[in-house]
């Protein structure tokens, strides 16, 4: 979109392949239907990477559908169950090329790969899937894939997409729009819950994938539901998905790679996790309720010693159901709910959840109808985020919650605290998206909202935040009035306020509002300007600047929200920011990459050179 966002710097990638994986199998648009014990007649075996030759049975090529490696398509014809179950083992590669439809399937999109029923008229000959699967996989809404066998640390099972298998040539996707793409996509529909289960599994690699649904018209969540409210009622089931992937507390080992996940009615991803979970190069977005829900319907926690290592993750437009056919806009929300709406939009969901380490690098959360980061105060024991943007989002930029002991390192980032800039068109959204969003700058309208503990500390460091909310920093203890042996240090940090354009009191945001008397702040080497407080004086830290960073093109005034879309975070060479900060050690480049000097210019980017 035209709007801000900050193109990440492109990455010279290296990849080890371990000496050995197990089996590789092949699904492809040329490929055949699946040979089992049920299916004497069926095509191929999956083993190659071939097409089927055009006749015989069992013949070595690849399958033509990806649901042929859990299901081989008997549709009831023999014992219940016989059909059901991996025909892989924990280990083995699949390879998805693209698949092809057959001839029953409505709405068929080749060589993309449907997940769920090939339509909704109930099991049938024509519509074979999931016929005497277990439990929930019988029916439109379970038919997706039963949990992955899992691998081990040094021979993980791994579903690539055909990108990801031999020279690796994925495009990364991090922002919106995704038109260079050549990921295999995976599209829901039809009432499925899920695309990918990855729910009682560990050691799996996900690479190469676009996860999706081909919706567009009907909403799950949001009222009023614009065009209309999902059904997944047979014979009237809409086609929809609701989730991208599945995880739950036995999550573990899992790394998501290049991968796409976008267009739900629900979560793009939901569950909570079972242990480390790693995110490189990831899209999370257009998803109507949330990026990733961790909450499950029975709240389950996630199992100690559950992390995050995400690093070029994008979290966008959660909260809005996406247009479907997506026309080359850069934010193509059909619409958007808040919780003003029965919708929600939070970008990372944590609820409930308590993480070990969460590590953030080169993170982006954009534009979500709630909070970017991590709503509400997830309670994390070790969390750093660095080179990451918050912008736009309608609640917190940033939220979490920390445990007793802990360490939360926040370094060179950037973030506009812009919360009702959704109140406004966006470029490339379609006229209306915004007609059912209401509760912009919901909680007070922080920009910064989180709680520390006994004995926890604290670093911001090198940091450039701006924007026209209520307060920058909500700063808490839990439990409560018992801080006075955490620390919280400030440090090279500019902090520019600004009076909303939207009417809100006329008076540009405060600097720290303490909802705990027992939390204090040391601040040094700070740049702080147009807010209601007198941070120099009231601060006392040593080299502390109240003037303004003198930012290239630094808007005087905001006119309207849409003043911040294009905000330049370099500091001009004559600005009092400019090589008057403190070396932090760590800190060598600026958040685009450029080297520090040192001593360092206070803020996340140093000037033109």
């Amino acid at each position: 979109m035209n709007v801000h966002r900050i193109c990440f710097v492109a990455l010279l990638l290296s990849f080890t392949v371990p000496a050995a994986y197990g089996r590789d199998w092949f699904v492809r648009p040329d490929g055949g239907t699946r040979y089992s014990a049920n299916v004497p007649d069926g095509q191929c075996d999956g083993k190659a990477d071939a097409p089927y030759p055009g006749h015989g049975a069992n013949q070595h090529c690849a399958f033509n559908d990806f649901r042929y490696m859990w299901d081989d398509g008997t549709n009831g014809s023999t014992d219940k169950g016989s059909n059901w179950g991996w025909v892989i083992a924990g280990g083995d590669t699949v390879v998805i090329r693209g698949c092809h439809p057959s001839s029953h399937q409505k709405n068929p999109s080749e060589p993309h790969c449907r997940i769920g029923w090939d339509d909704n008229s109930g099991n049938s000959t024509g519509n074979p899937w999931c016929w005497y699967a277990p439990g929930n996989y019988g029916s439109n809404f379970g038919c997706y894939n039963p949990p992955i066998p899992p691998g081990t640390a040094a021979q993980p099972t791994r579903l690539l997409g055909g990108c990801a298998y031999g020279t690796y040539r994925c495009h990364p996707v991090s922002s919106y729009p995704y038109t260079n793409g050549n990921l295999t996509q995976l599209f829901g529909g039809f009432g499925t819950q899920i695309v990918l289960n990855l729910s009682s599994t560990h050691d799996v690699d996900v690479d190469g994938l676009e996860i999706t649904e081909h919706n567009g018209q009907c909403t799950q969540y949001g009222s009023p539901a614009y065009p209309k409210g999902c059904t997944s009622s047979i014979p009237k089931a809409d086609d929809f998905s609701n989730n991208g992937i599945r995880t739950d507390e036995k999550t573990a080992q899992v790394k998501l790679q290049d991968v796409y996940v976008h267009g739900f009615t629900a979560n793009g991803l939901y569950g909570p996790i079972g242990g480390p979970i790693t995110m490189t190069r990831v899209f999370v977005g257009f998803n109507g309720f949330a990026g990733w829900n961790f909450n499950d319907p029975s709240n389950t926690p996630d199992a100690p010693g559950s992390s995050i290592t995400a690093s070029y993750v994008t979290m966008e437009g959660n909260g809005c159901t996406e247009q479907f056919p997506v026309p080359n806009v850069q934010f193509p929300a059909l619409a958007c709910y808040d919780d003003n709406s029965n919708g929600f939009g939070d970008a990372w969901s944590g609820q409930d959840t308590a993480l070990a380490s969460f590590t953030c690098d080169h993170c982006a959360n954009l534009y979500n109808t709630k909070d970017g980061f991590i709503g509400p105060h997830a309670q994390i024991h070790s969390l750093k985020i660095t080179n990451s943007e918050s912008i736009g989002n309608m609640g917190q930029q940033w939220k979490w919650g920390a445990a007793p002991g802990s360490t939360v390192v926040f370094e060179n980032n950037l973030t506009i605290g812009d919360c009702g800039r959704m109140s406004e068109a966006m470029p490339g959204a379609a006229p209306g998206f915004n007609r059912h969003l209401s509760d912009y700058c919901r909680a007070a309208g922080d920009i910064f909202s989180f709680y520390t503990a006994p004995d926890s500390k604290v670093l911001f460091a090198n940091n450039t935040m701006t924007g026209d909310s209520a307060t920058m920093f909500d700063l808490s203890c839990h439990p409560a009035r018992a801080c006075a042996s955490a620390s919280m240090t400030f440090r090279n940090n500019i902090v520019l306020g600004y009076v909303s354009p939207r009417g809100t009191g006329g008076r540009p945001p405060g600097l720290f509002y303490f909802s705990d008397p027992s939390v204090k702040v040391d601040s040094d080497h700070d740049l702080f300007f147009d807010l209601r407080s007198r941070p120099c004086s009231a601060l006392g830290g040593a080299g502390l600047i109240c003037d303004s960073p003198a930012f290239v093109n630094q808007p005087v005034r905001l006119t309207s929200e849409s003043d911040f879309d294009h905000f330049d975070f370099h500091p001009q060479n004559r600005s009092p920011a400019v090589g008057h900060g403190q070396s932090v050690s760590g800190i060598t480049l600026d958040f685009f990459g450029a080297p520090r000097p040192n001593p360092p210019s206070i803020g996340a980017v140093e000037p033109h050179r």
